[in-house]
This record gives C-alpha cells, sequence and structure tokens, in this order.
C-alpha cells in the first residue's frame, strides 16, 4: 500500500514539472509582429497621384497623352484641335467626353489593393510576360508611367499590374482593370441626334417630329409617309399626324407615340468606325432592314384673332427644322440593332426601344376605322349586299336646336329614327382594319359600301368587300387601299341595318 501512494506522489510531481515547463516556455517566445506582413494589410498603395502640381494647386489637365497597346488593337489618346482628349484618327467623329474624363480620372490617380511580389521574377505567373494591356501615359510635368496589365486574379480580387520593367507586381481592383482594357471605340460619342433648340424668348415651343419617311427591307411592299397635320379637310381634322404615303389618311394614337420618343436619339456604344463594305455586310447595313427618314422642328402654338367674327384662332408655325437619316441592319446577341446615323461614319449598337419605328407597318400607323366623317357633311350612304342595295338620303337643319331634328333620315318615301340612324353611323364607321393584304381583291364585290359627301369637292368613300375566308372581308377603298377586316364586324354591319331598317333597336355592341 505504502508502495502504491509512493507512485502516486512521483507520477503527480512530474506533471507539475511539466506543467511549469509549458508555461516557462510560452511566456519566452516573442509576440506576433501585426505588421511583418504587407500581403495582409486592408490598406491600398499610391502608386500615382498626378492630381496636383509641385505647388499642391489642382492640376486642371493631369493627362497630356495616353497609348493604349490592347491584343487586338492600339491606339492614341491625344489632344485635338480644342485640346479636348480624342482617338488619334477619330476627330471627325463625335467625342465621348464622359467615358475620356472618366479614364483621366482614373490614371491620374491609381491605388493598388497590395503588393503580390517585390520583383517580376516570376511574371509569367501574373500573366505579365504577355500583358492584356500596355497603357503609356504622359502627365501634365512630362513624367511618362507605363501600365502593364496581367492576368485576372482568382476569386474576383482583381487584375495584376505592373508599372515599372522588372518591378514589384501589385494588385488592382476590376474598375480600373476595366479601362485600360477598353477599345478606342469606346470613345466615340453616343448622342447621335438632339433636339432641336428653342428661341430663348420662347414660352412653351416644343421640338417635335414634323414627319416621317420609313423603308428597309422589313417594309419593302409599303413603305410610307406619315406628318404633322396641317390640312384643312374636315375628315381629318380630329387627327395629330396623318398618313401621306402610299395613302392620305388619318394616322392611329401609334403614330403620336413614335413621335414623343424619337426627337433625340442616344446609342449604346459605337463598334466601329469608318466601316467598309465588308463592316457594312457584317452589320446587315448594306442591305437596311429598316430605314428613317425624318425632320425634326420646334413647334410654336400662337393666338391670332378673326376678324370675321372677333374669335381667337391658333396659328401652328415651325422652326430650326432638322433632318436626319437612321439607318438600321440586324441584331447583336442582345436584340440591339447595329445602325449608322446621318453622316457620322461609324457603326453604333441601339436598343430597340430607342427606335420605336424600326418595325412598324403601313397598317400598324394609319387609322382602323373604315371612315371618320361628320354626319353632317354627309348627302347619302347606300349598302348592297345579296343584289339588295339599301339607300339612306340625309338632310340636314343646321339652325335647328333639337338634335333629332337637325337631320331627317329617310329612305325610299319612309322616314326613319335620327338617333337609330346616328347609332348606326357608328357601326359602318366600326368597321376596323384588322390586317393587310398581299394582293388587291378584284372583280365582283360581296358588299358595297357607299358614302356620299355634300360638298361635291370632297371625296366619295366607297368600301368594296370582298369574302376572304370565314372569319375575314377583304376591304378594297376608293383611294385604293385594301386590307382585311372581320367577318364579325360584316356581319354587324348588316344586322343592324337590317334592325334599323325594321324599326328595330340599334346597338354598337
Amino acid at each position: 500500500m505504502k508502495k502504491q501512494k509512493r507512485t502516486l506522489i512521483i507520477v503527480i510531481t512530474a506533471i507539475l514539472v511539466l506543467t511549469a515547463l509549458l508555461l516557462g516556455l510560452l511566456f519566452l517566445l516573442p509576440e506576433d509582429d501585426d505588421d511583418s506582413s504587407s500581403d495582409t494589410s486592408d490598406e491600398t498603395i499610391n502608386l500615382i497621384d498626378k492630381t496636383k502640381a509641385d505647388d499642391d494647386e489642382t492640376v486642371d489637365d493631369p493627362i497630356k497623352k495616353i497609348a493604349i497597346k490592347l491584343q487586338a488593337e492600339e491606339y492614341e489618346i491625344v489632344p485635338g484641335d480644342d485640346d479636348q482628349l480624342v482617338v488619334a484618327g477619330y476627330e471627325d467623329l463625335p467625342v465621348n467626353t464622359t467615358e475620356i474624363d472618366s479614364l483621366v480620372r482614373s490614371l491620374s490617380n491609381v491605388d493598388a489593393n497590395r503588393k503580390v511580389a517585390d520583383n517580376s521574377d516570376n511574371q509569367k505567373d501574373f500573366g505579365l510576360d504577355k500583358p492584356r494591356s500596355i497603357a503609356t501615359v504622359t502627365y501634365h510635368d512630362d513624367s511618362v508611367v507605363v501600365f502593364e496589365l496581367g492576368n485576372e486574379a482568382a476569386g474576383d480580387a482583381g487584375s495584376y499590374l505592373r508599372i515599372q520593367s522588372d518591378g514589384p507586381i501589385y494588385l488592382v481592383d476590376s474598375y480600373f482593370a476595366g479601362w485600360l482594357l477598353k477599345e478606342s471605340v469606346n470613345y466615340i460619342g453616343t448622342t447621335l441626334i438632339t433636339a432641336p433648340s428653342a428661341k430663348s424668348e420662347s414660352d412653351g415651343d416644343t421640338a417635335v417630329l414634323k414627319d416621317m419617311k420609313l423603308s428597309g427591307s422589313v417594309r419593302a411592299s409599303k413603305p410610307f409617309e406619315f406628318k404633322v397635320n396641317q390640312t384643312d379637310s374636315k375628315s381629318l381634322s380630329t387627327f395629330a399626324y396623318i398618313t401621306t404615303k402610299p395613302f392620305v389618311k388619318g394616322a392611329s394614337e401609334e403614330a403620336n407615340k413614335i413621335a414623343q420618343a424619337v426627337t433625340s436619339l442616344n446609342a449604346i456604344q459605337a463598334v466601329k468606325a469608318y466601316p467598309k463594305s465588308g463592316d457594312l455586310k457584317k452589320y446587315g447595313l448594306n442591305n437596311p432592314y429598316s430605314v428613317c427618314e425624318m425632320t425634326l422642328a420646334v413647334q410654336s402654338m400662337s393666338s391670332s384673332d378673326d376678324d370675321d367674327d372677333d374669335s381667337d384662332t391658333t396659328v401652328t408655325t415651325y422652326y430650326n427644322s432638322t433632318k436626319h437619316k437612321i439607318t438600321l441592319g440586324s441584331k447583336d446577341e442582345d436584340g440591339n440593332y447595329y445602325a449608322m446615323v446621318d453622316d457620322i461614319d461609324a457603326v453604333y449598337i441601339v436598343s430597340p426601344s430607342a427606335v420605336p419605328w424600326a418595325d412598324k407597318q403601313y397598317g400598324d400607323i394609319v387609322t382602323t376605322m373604315l371612315f371618320l366623317q361628320d354626319i353632317t357633311s354627309v348627302k347619302s350612304i347606300s349598302l348592297k349586299s345579296g343584289g339588295k342595295t339599301s339607300s339612306f338620303e340625309l338632310t340636314h337643319y343646321p339652325d335647328e336646336e333639337d338634335r333629332d331634328k337637325s337631320m331627317v333620315v329617310k329612305s325610299g318615301e319612309k322616314t326613319y329614327s335620327t338617333p337609330d340612324f346616328r347609332t348606326l353611323y357608328q357601326v359602318y364607321m366600326m368597321v376596323y382594319r384588322h390586317g393587310e393584304l398581299d394582293k388587291k381583291p378584284t372583280g365582283d364585290a360581296d358588299i358595297v359600301f357607299t358614302l356620299q359627301p355634300i360638298d361635291k369637292s370632297a371625296d366619295r368613300v366607297e368600301a368594296r368587300f370582298y369574302r376572304q375566308s370565314a372569319s375575314l372581308y377583304g376591304c378594297v377603298l376608293s383611294d385604293g387601299d385594301f386590307y382585311t377586316v372581320r367577318a364579325s364586324d360584316i356581319k354587324k354591319m348588316l344586322d343592324q341595318t337590317e334592325n334599323f331598317l325594321n324599326g328595330r333597336k340599334v346597338s354598337t355592341e
């Protein structure tokens, strides 16, 4: 028993001695130096700062010249005629001053995230044996710095950069690296069309679309034109825009939407300066998909006294007209159009939203109504169907205050309800344009609608309807226009005419 106690005491003593030795070693070890490694520092390293002169005053123009060498091209950015920096050789193209100013700011004061190597012994590991970009920058003090951009670091940490041959290698953020990788076309200006300016003394004058002509392969069979409505025609008086080719008609709300969107044009970016014939073919501009020729102007509206009845009339005039031509080719992988504008010798990409007219057809722009004419200007209407013709003679009494007595409707010797005929008149107008026809129908029509105006100098409306299918009729108008209408609209026209002639309620529903 005594022997076991002695053994236990020896073991405990040995443990205490070992513990004391370990504690002693811990206290004797040197403390960690927090500044022993620059690689783990969160502080950035300033490599270049040329924003101030020797007198500590801010420099307005810190860079004189930039030369960029990429794997695909080399170019220089130099002062132009007005001392604005511009890509050499692009002096006659618009300048993207915003991009150039941002590039200058980035190269005038350069920070690195950290140093990754003290020298370039292992430059190949960082992609600096074959740099992705070399930027040679001449600063305001005539000092020259060469920036060499290597590979991207793992994990989106940035890219490797060197600013002196065989010197240290740094890690810079991806934003700065992006500036060194931009192609020359990025510095071509993207503001292609600006709205014409109103006079300084003007009050309420507005830039507007005055006229537009649309052509191109997308509408090879029917190019068309529309313009601001300046006619005296009563039948067109309610339209802000009218089509002028191939037919003179009122334009739909679609024309107004286009007009509101086209007084200026900005591209996403330029893709090719001074394109050759091969470039035009590549971008689909040798056989343009869509072409827009338009006139912008400032619209001024003023009041003018009418001497005849002492009332004010509105007089609309236009000034500062500018003409533009926009040519669209094929689309890029993002669905944007390749485009050329006016006499700017460069190919751009533009968003579809910037060119809302690109796909529009005549049928999208022209009014969908069969006609739009004040009933007070109508002398007679006839409807021929199935060998039967229904004719209506209208007599107007403009001085009559009672609306129902201001017009008398007769068919033969019988007088019919004026309110019901007004409803039937709406039904006739609502035989809507539905779609386009490749070929004009000919021969004897199944149904013929004729409207004769009171004014002999005004155009008569004649619509000839030809059955195309169970759901469609072809419509040929007296002005030469032709398109499709729904069979359901034709049926409503015939049914409501029968209701009217038989004294039944007429409905537009």
